[in-house]
């Protein structure tokens, strides 16, 4: 019988922000926080999870940013961001309660110490093959990503949950606080190979009540070379339009949602297929008079790397619609204990509002004011992490940064805006 499973974590981050281009006043943010993850034993196919995560203010900075212990006056967060029930019967696990989920476009987003968590019911089912008997018996997150099996999938329905910013659930979303109906969510993954060459494919439908319906599909193929080299590419779409249930778009001063996504990425990976570096490409069409001419509604995930064009603070969900083109890249060296990461990412926008994403006061969704035509951006992300299990075993630094400046051909010079982030990690497994 699988033993209860912990996972715990304490440790440091440092957050900073520096956005001249709208504001003179740069944010930094210091905080101690953890986790504690517990899956209790299976009884009768019955097992339960937990999951309390904190963040406390340690006083370092004067303006503390909201993003790792809730607004202010809080100077901490304290949350129960799982308590759910879990039933499995062979090929299927079934959860109800508070949970984290991970799928394309309802996540954790799991980058400060507080997770996304969600409130309601989610299954996967190994059609064909499976993992192993303990697979659900961890403190992950229900998902597909990963699985062994060769057709999985997944369904869940949700009614609420829990931002990165909050220690309380909710019915609202990232767009608006009124109570709404949440959403469900269907997925497929199947994986294969034809003759040597293996391949993966996914589809997603999402119905997020009141704002939009949302279609995501993308297929995985490689090409295995000699000595742990391979050639790979990758192919994604996202079809998103107006849900028929109820409306919550006049808040957004819009009246419909039509936005597509079309990406391709290609590459070359090596050194036992752990190092990589691709080629990417996203293109998103004007459509008129919907929310922003083409832009995305993501009510469950922030710019968490969905699209192959995705940086740490840029992506063509939120500064859509446009194109974006780049290059990225991942490294591991010293027996694997660094890991490196660099991507350069090319973006140009047909309506660009100055990096104001989540403003939506004026016409179509828009920030109030000119949209400035055709603006351009570039965004490069440096990051590396480090294993310090020869110093304390579970020990973990790590540090992400972000530089993106923002331009536009029609020569406005307030919109030539330098952004700057940096993220810093010193986390303990234990």
């Amino acid at each position: 019988m699988p033993k209860t499973k912990v996972d715990a974590m304490v440790g440091l981050i440092n957050f900073s922000y520096l956005n001249h281009g709208h504001s003179q006043e740069d944010t930094h943010a210091n905080a101690i926080g953890g986790h504690v993850y517990i899956h209790s034993p299976e009884l009768y196919g019955l097992s339960v999870g937990v999951a309390a995560n904190f963040a406390t203010w340690t006083g370092f900075y004067l303006h503390n940013d909201p993003e790792l212990t809730g607004p202010y006056p809080s100077h901490g967060m304290a949350a129960l961001r799982n308590a759910y029930l879990q039933y499995t019967y062979g090929p299927v696990v079934l959860r109800g309660g508070r949970l984290f989920i991970q799928t394309p476009y309802a996540n954790m987003d799991y980058y400060t110490f507080s997770p996304r968590a969600f409130t309601g019911v989610a299954t996967v089912i190994d059609i064909i093959g499976g993992g192993k008997s303990d697979q659900w018996s961890g403190t992950g997150p229900l998902q597909l990503a990963g699985s062994p099996a060769t057709l999985s999938v997944f369904a869940g329905r949700m009614y609420g949950y829990e931002s990165r910013y909050s220690p309380e659930f909710t019915t609202g979303n990232r767009y608006s606080s009124t109570h709404n109906n949440g959403f469900y969510v269907l997925g497929a993954r199947y994986a294969g190979a034809v003759v040597g060459n293996p391949y993966a494919l996914q589809a997603w439908y999402y119905n997020f009540y009141g704002f939009s319906t949302l279609f995501y599909g993308q297929a995985d193929l490689c090409h295995p070379l000699s000595s742990g080299q391979s050639l790979f590419a990758g192919f994604q779409v996202v079809s998103q339009g107006t849900s028929g249930t109820g409306s919550y778009l006049p808040e957004l001063n819009a009246t419909s949602v039509r936005a597509e996504v079309y990406g391709t990425k290609l590459g070359y990976a090596f050194n036992d297929n752990r190092d990589s570096v691709a080629l990417v490409y996203d293109y998103s069409p004007v459509n008129y008079s919907a929310f922003r001419h083409g832009g995305m509604l993501h009510p469950y995930n922030d710019l968490s790397g969905t699209l192959y064009t995705t940086t740490m603070q840029t992506g063509i969900s939120d500064y859509g619609p446009g194109f974006a083109y780049g290059i990225t890249s991942n490294f591991s060296l010293l027996a694997k204990k660094l890991q490196i990461s660099a991507s350069f990412i090319r973006y140009l926008v047909r309506y660009g509002y100055g990096g104001s994403v989540y403003t939506y006061n004026g016409a179509y969704g828009f920030p109030t004011g000119e949209a400035i035509p055709n603006q351009n951006l570039w965004s490069m992300d440096v990051g590396f992490s480090y294993d310090l299990s020869s110093v304390l075993k579970g020990l973990t630094v790590a540090d992400y940064t972000d530089i993106s400046v923002a331009g536009n051909r029609a020569g406005y010079p307030h919109y030539t805006n330098p952004y700057f982030s940096n993220r810093f990690y010193l986390k303990y497994h234990f």
